[in-house]
């Protein structure tokens, strides 16, 4: 990436600035593959005229992309997005070192819209979301310190009952060790809204942080 990028007369461009007034919404996780997408989906369902981006975290490549051939690929993340409803996704590829101009570029992309969703863990270290959402699954293994500090400062936690798996007191000790001010909610995010399970809820706790 070139020197400067980024900058404008020497004066580095913070996030916040580019989303200005729109609300914000991200999506982080315990571990790869918890069902941060599952979410996702579920947001941008019940989100109209939000865009998304997608943030995967690399060792050494940096790409920002919209094109429709990278963001519509079959089974994709990204795909999934723009087919629950998102008016455009970006796909960010960055090591850690380079997100912050990697999103300069990727919020340079986006279209005229009243939010936007961000899935990754890492975003939350440069900005401060209208809502931020933490996904977890049993077993809550050690976690990266991207992760944790994505719990950390997270609103609410969604405990996805894999396979109609509860979380048990020890998860749910752990948990509130790491954030006690966390709403817990409780659901199967790929069979959402059973009998019992905190879907309705989600859907309220949105509709008050990101529509009144």
């Amino acid at each position: 990436m070139c020197p400067g990028h980024g900058q404008h007369r020497g004066v580095r461009l913070q996030l916040g600035d580019l989303i200005g007034d729109r609300r914000l919404v991200t999506v982080s996780g315990a571990r790869k593959g918890v069902g941060k997408t599952a979410l996702a989906e579920i947001l941008l369902r019940n989100l109209p005229h939000f865009a998304a981006i997608k943030i995967t975290i690399t060792d050494k490549d940096v790409a920002v992309t919209d094109d429709e051939r990278d963001i519509m690929a079959p089974s994709s993340d990204t795909c999934r997005m723009k087919q629950s409803g998102a008016l455009k996704v970006v796909w960010v590829r960055s090591t850690e070192d380079h997100l912050h101009d990697s999103m300069i570029v990727a919020l340079g992309k986006m279209l005229p819209c009243k939010g936007i969703l961000i899935e990754g863990n890492s975003i939350l270290k440069h900005v401060s979301p209208t809502v931020a959402f933490f996904v977890i699954a049993p077993p809550f293994d050690t976690m990266k310190p991207s992760r944790v500090h994505a719990l950390k400062n997270a609103d609410i936690a969604v405990i996805n009952q894999v396979q109609g798996l509860g979380p048990d007191r020890d998860l749910l000790k752990r948990i509130e060790d790491f954030n006690p001010r966390l709403t817990l909610l409780r659901l199967n995010l790929l069979d959402p809204g059973r009998a019992g399970d905190d879907y309705n809820r989600l859907l309220s706790l949105l509709k008050q942080r990101i529509h009144d």
